[in-house]
């Protein structure tokens, strides 16, 4: 905070980090840097020669010792930039961590060390993936406070609507009987949840009582006119079995088509949200039914359903296709909204969307590390290239060497978001600048074996493994990048792709990219990307086809897949419209939004077909499937929008803007089976709604 690191106390810190960090089970030692790390090495000319050295052995005590160092760094260009800021305000300790380690145990125990050297003088940030998934981790129990207060105030809403104990009671016990059937499934199945995968069993629970709520809707219906609980349970299930399996078929669909990416972390969500759907089979459509086949038969005070406080908005829907103008224009609407959403399709972005994460909010410790290492430094996210040659001792050539050196310059030069880089090249052109005094890769296979085999003799043994192997066949370019958004990602592999075919003439060597953090995430946005299209097509034939045979009618299952094409493109358009980055953490939604978005429009088309095999012309047929089912529709709608709007309060931005997209998704998806469905019906009238004579 005051002066720069090159006081005895802040050195004296950061020594004791570096060490700390070292000794950690889950560390890989040899690729920890630091101006203490044993790989950071010190090249002094001598008289008879030259030493290579660690830069720092001893802490400087004087103000001479001090400036001494301060010329070394300044003269190595490995450590001047890369690991002391140019100021020598800030310094870097970088550290790499074994892959099967969990995140949330490297979070807590560097947070630990820091904390144990903690200083009023200094200010130390923390970054990295590690960090970022065990700051989650540590932060995520804030989001059952949301759902508590969410289930609070679905609860509430049910017993103002039904007015009797098992209105809410039923639902609730059918929800927790499905997130229970799903976890225990995940459990034997060795899948674990992770901070991203989290929203999976509220969206299973939520959507099991939306279910039920149709279940009940039509309970309390059949109980005002049957005497007999077991007829009333038989009535109940009889007309909302085949709704219910389409619109749960839908369901399944939606998460079972993410098992077509082949990422392990996304068949978890597959697997996890198949599991949940199955298991509303169980509670909501033989578990129900059975309560209801036992339970006495509820009492009423009059012979209105209780769901009557929606009949007045309701009335003011069927107002809306009594007049031929008012249809068009409730057309008129839904084609604008159908553009916008096309619109909001073309702008979808693959990988994150902006530097840092978008998962969390700018003010989050993560961002604002990554912000400071940025300004100081040049990015914390680590690119790899391997480099093989085809035998031993390979890479001891100069020829292979400048090649090396040539990639390395041409991603730093040509991407602006490249920042500090390391190979074994530059460890020659450091070497080569203290002795030759040319910061460059020496034209002579002699002179690259000798200045490896000085570095190597004053070394630790492996201690240069991460940058070139023993038997210099195999090494390592490392680039960090400023941040890790799918530009970014993209266009650093594309211009690596583009100076081999163009540069690449040693054919002695070759290189294999992209590796590291930077590599992973690459390959998953282009498996999204590529899977994401051909995932959408084979969901949308299947449930087409699943939606002919409930109604038995190829006409209504097309008739139906305008409100499902509707959904779809509301889905995707509003990721596109709202910036919510398609990631393994947002696919779910994006699978759930594309389920539920048919769901209502198979109920109340069911209950209109219902209506019209009755008797009744198709306005009064559609009529009375709004005051009946479309009660049920309504505040299904209205309780799993206000369930995932609870979202919005969560301390993570990426589920703030789920939870505000897809909930607004919801709503309109419910208000166009209420509205643009009978609006559809009246001007095409399919024949599978025609009255049976």
């Amino acid at each position: 905070k005051q002066g720069d690191i090159l006081c005895p106390d802040i050195l004296e810190r950061v020594q004791a980090i570096t060490e700390d960090i070292q000794l950690l089970d889950e560390v890989n030692p040899r690729r920890v840097y630091s101006i203490f790390a044993h790989s950071v090495k010190d090249i002094e000319i001598q008289p008879d020669g030259f030493s290579v050295h660690r830069l720092m052995r001893e802490i400087p005590k004087t103000p001479k010792e001090i400036a001494i160092l301060k010329e070394k760094i300044r003269h190595n260009p490995l450590v001047y930039g890369p690991l002391v800021s140019k100021d020598f305000k800030a310094t870097l300790i970088q550290a790499d961590f074994y892959e099967d380690v969990p995140s949330a145990k490297i979070y807590y125990e560097v947070k630990e060390i820091v904390h144990k050297h903690a200083s009023a003088q200094m200010e130390v940030y923390l970054s990295g993936y590690p960090i970022l998934e065990g700051f989650i981790d540590a932060h995520l129990s804030f989001i059952f406070y949301v759902f508590a207060f969410a289930l609070g105030i679905i609860l509430l809403l049910l017993f103002l609507a039904f007015r009797k104990k098992r209105g809410f009671l039923l639902p609730l016990l059918a929800g927790t009987i499905s997130v229970i059937i799903s976890l225990a499934g995940i459990n034997l199945l060795h899948y674990r949840l992770n901070p991203f995968t989290i929203l999976i069993p509220f969206l299973i629970f939520i959507l099991a009582i939306s279910h039920s709520i149709q279940f009940m809707e039509r309970y309390f219906e059949e109980s005002h006119v049957q005497a007999d609980k077991q007829k009333v349970a038989f009535n109940v299930l009889s007309s909302l079995l085949s709704p219910i399996r389409a619109s749960l078929f839908t369901d399944l669909l939606g998460f079972a088509s993410l098992i077509l990416i082949p990422i392990p972390a996304i068949h978890s969500i597959a697997v996890l949200g198949s599991l949940g759907v199955l298991s509303i089979w169980l509670s909501v459509v033989i578990f129900l039914p059975a309560c209801f086949a036992i339970f006495p038969l509820p009492r009423f005070k009059d012979k209105d359903n209780n769901l009557h406080f929606t009949l007045l908005l309701l009335r003011q829907f069927t107002k809306l296709w009594q007049k031929r103008g008012r249809i068009y224009a409730v057309l008129a609407v839904f084609v604008l909204l159908f553009a916008v959403s096309l619109y909001g399709m073309k702008h979808i972005v693959v990988g994150e969307v902006e530097p840092g994460t978008s998962i969390l909010y700018r003010s989050a410790p993560y961002n604002v590390a990554e912000r400071k290492i940025n300004a100081y430094f040049s990015g914390s996210n680590p690119y790899y290239i391997l480099v093989e040659a085809k035998e031993p001792e390979g890479l001891l050539k100069a020829k292979a060497m400048q090649e090396i050196d040539d990639l390395e310059t041409y991603l730093r030069t040509h991407l602006k978001e490249a920042g500090y880089s390391l190979s074994v090249a530059d460890y020659i052109k450091l070497m080569n600048l203290a002795i030759q005094h040319k910061f460059c890769v020496p034209k002579k296979d002699q002179t690259i074996g000798e200045y490896i085999f000085l570095y190597e003799s004053n070394a630790f043994p492996g201690e240069f493994d991460a940058i070139i192997t023993p038997d210099h066949r195999y090494a390592n370019i490392r680039l960090d990048l400023k941040d890790c958004k799918g530009t970014t990602i993209a266009k650093v592999i594309e211009l690596t792709a583009a100076w081999l075919k163009k540069f690449h003439h040693f054919k002695e060597i070759r290189f294999d990219y992209a590796g590291g953090p930077i590599g992973v995430l690459g390959a998953t946005n282009d498996i999204i990307k590529d899977g994401l299209l051909e995932n959408m097509l084979i969901l949308s034939v299947l449930i087409l086809m699943r939606i002919c045979l409930a109604l038995r009618s190829l006409s209504g299952g097309l008739f139906l897949f305008i409100p499902l094409a509707f959904s779809i493109a509301l889905t995707f358009g509003s990721f596109g419209l709202f910036h919510i980055p398609f990631t393994i953490a947002t696919l779910p939604e994006a699978a759930m939004g594309t389920g539920l978005g048919i769901d209502y429009s198979i109920y109340l088309a069911s209950r209109i077909k219902e209506e019209r095999e009755k008797g009744h012309d198709l306005l009064t047929a559609i009529n009375e499937a709004v005051f009946t089912c479309g009660q049920a529709v309504f505040f299904t709608g209205s309780i799993l929008t206000i369930g995932v709007w609870s979202w919005m309060f969560s301390n993570l931005k990426l589920q703030a803007k789920l939870g505000g997209a897809l909930g607004g998704l919801l709503l309109f998806n419910m208000l166009a089976a209420l509205i643009v469905l009978p609006v559809f019906v009246l001007l095409v009238k399919p024949g599978f709604l025609k009255e049976k004579r």
